[in-house]
């Protein structure tokens, strides 16, 4: 443990490699570093909406900008809509390259950085990425968009992010099946006339794991408190016990409800609780 924890640290204070500053991403190519062998305009694993330009130091544009490694994606004007997405469908696995995401699994996190010249700020145009949570047959479950980004950032790389909770996808409402992936879709949004350019890299997504479970809460109500054993004993003594009272009585989550569960709601009461 404690040389993963060191391993950790070490790859948290390395800023010269966008993998070292997101743990666990699901992105896949998410520095654009990686050519589509059967297109070389494009990284692998992504596909470009109308204006957008998979940009290398090597192809002779100007200006140019990189975050990290060689490559980036760049959202010119000329176009009411341009963005990338990772919406592709890998001919080798025949499956869409679109993240994992585990239903309610968590809350889900997009990050990357942006830059935007100085002598080119978006006059007309917003930025941001957008989510679209898919189904195993890839259609779209719900989507969230973030467009808060606009003006210009002085020529300087700006770290950017936005979160869509398991609260934000409850509220949608239940439409099963339920999504097993997420697209992953960095765009610039305005009308045929704005102006500006916008350059995105190092894009990372993840999804938060959710807290443990508090056993000694057992009425469910976020604390540990006196009023929960009185719960316990309650689910305890009763005969028959409903599938809830199961559950409730169940503190060590060994399938059973007996006396080892007051000792284990003893011992989790003794402790941090749920704060």
């Amino acid at each position: 443990m404690l040389f993963r924890g060191l391993i950790t640290a070490m790859a948290a204070l390395t800023m010269g490699s966008a993998a070292a500053q997101c743990l666990d991403n699901r992105v896949d190519n998410p520095s654009f570093e990686e050519i589509d062998p059967a297109d070389s305009s494009l990284p692998r694993g992504w596909g470009i909406f109308n204006t957008a330009l998979l940009r290398t130091a090597t192809d002779g544009i100007t200006p140019f900008f990189a975050r990290t490694g060689n490559n980036s994606i760049e959202f010119p004007s000329g176009a009411d809509f341009s963005g990338v997405t990772t919406d592709v469908l890998n001919q080798s696995t025949l499956e869409f390259n679109n993240p994992e995401y585990e239903y309610l699994g968590g809350d889900v996190t997009v990050s990357g950085w942006y830059l935007i010249p100085a002598d080119q700020p978006l006059d007309g145009a917003d930025s941001g990425i957008k989510l679209e949570f898919r189904r195993a047959n890839s259609s779209i479950y719900t989507s969230f968009e973030d467009l808060s980004i606009s003006g210009d950032t002085g020529g300087q790389w700006v770290e950017y992010s936005f979160t869509v909770t398991d609260s934000d996808i409850l509220a949608v409402g239940d439409f099963p099946p339920d999504p097993v992936a997420v697209t992953v879709l960095p765009l610039r949004f305005g009308s045929v006339s704005s102006t500006g350019t916008i350059f995105w890299d190092d894009l990372c997504l993840v999804q938060a794991t959710p807290a443990p479970d508090c056993p000694c809460d057992v009425n469910g109500d976020g604390n540990c408190s006196d009023s929960d054993f009185f719960a316990w004993v309650t689910a305890f003594v009763a005969s028959p016990r409903t599938p809830e009272q199961e559950a409730a009585c169940d503190v060590n989550g060994d399938g059973n409800c007996n006396d080892s569960d007051f000792f284990a709601w003893v011992t989790e009461f003794s402790g941090p609780g749920c704060d």
